[in-house]
């Protein structure tokens, strides 16, 4: 469960809104449940076991067609119809703006946050899950492809770490959306048979967000939820 403000608590008793969060220990999951912390938000968690297919129950179709997490719903309680959102890099945002939290409210600095939001959404992310894939998961694993996909990682961490030599955090000089975006796949750099630490602006940045509270708590959620 997420814990609250006492600024969003007070918000909360003049619109009352449920939250629930469906997902699992995934990247994409995690990044949802560090915003709904950064928030201060109370949320219900869901947890959803992709190893096991839960994601292709009928009730978690409802919410998302394609079959993915993570998915937030937000219920007012005033009679007015839930909200389901779903794709990662749409939930992040629509916290940011509707909280006014972690995006700039200037346009120059919006736009540079949203800049790098894109580098982390559109390779980051997907490289990361190419090269987990062609180093532990694919039952053949062809040298070709697994060099491939390991270089386009090898690229987006030089790319981050050129970035981070220049500015404290990925947006500029605040913490901000592109940052909570980052984090778990940066956490997960052993799928790409990467260290951290191999890159020193990208680890000094990682070691300042880990030590987050909010980070913390985000990224122990689902509880239990182990991806294997």
């Amino acid at each position: 469960m997420g814990r609250g403000g006492a600024g969003f608590r007070r918000a909360h008793r003049l619109t009352p809104m449920r939250r629930t969060f469906y997902g699992w220990a995934t990247p994409n999951s995690n990044r949802v449940t560090v915003m709904l912390e950064e928030c201060g938000l109370d949320y219900a968690v869901r947890g959803v076991n992709i190893r096991s297919r839960e994601q292709f129950a009928p009730e978690i179709l409802a919410l998302n067609p394609y079959g993915k997490v993570p998915i937030l719903v937000e219920d007012p309680q005033d009679g007015t119809p839930p909200l389901v959102l779903f794709e990662s890099g749409a939930i992040l945002l629509h916290l940011a703006e509707t909280r006014g939290v972690l995006l700039p409210g200037d346009a120059r600095g919006r736009a540079e946050v949203m800049a790098w939001l894109m580098v982390v959404l559109t390779s980051l992310g997907p490289y990361t899950g190419q090269a987990h894939h062609w180093t532990e998961l694919a039952p053949e694993k062809p040298p070709a492809a697994r060099a491939h996909a390991l270089a386009l990682v090898d690229r987006v961490y030089r790319l981050l770490d050129e970035r981070l030599a220049a500015v404290p955090f990925l947006g500029g000089a605040a913490y901000s959306v592109a940052d909570v975006a980052a984090y778990p796949w940066v956490a997960r750099a052993s799928w790409a048979a990467r260290r951290v630490e191999d890159t020193p602006h990208l680890a000094r940045w990682f070691a300042t967000v880990g030590a987050r509270p909010a980070v913390r708590r985000g990224m122990a959620q689902p509880q239990g939820a182990r991806l294997e």
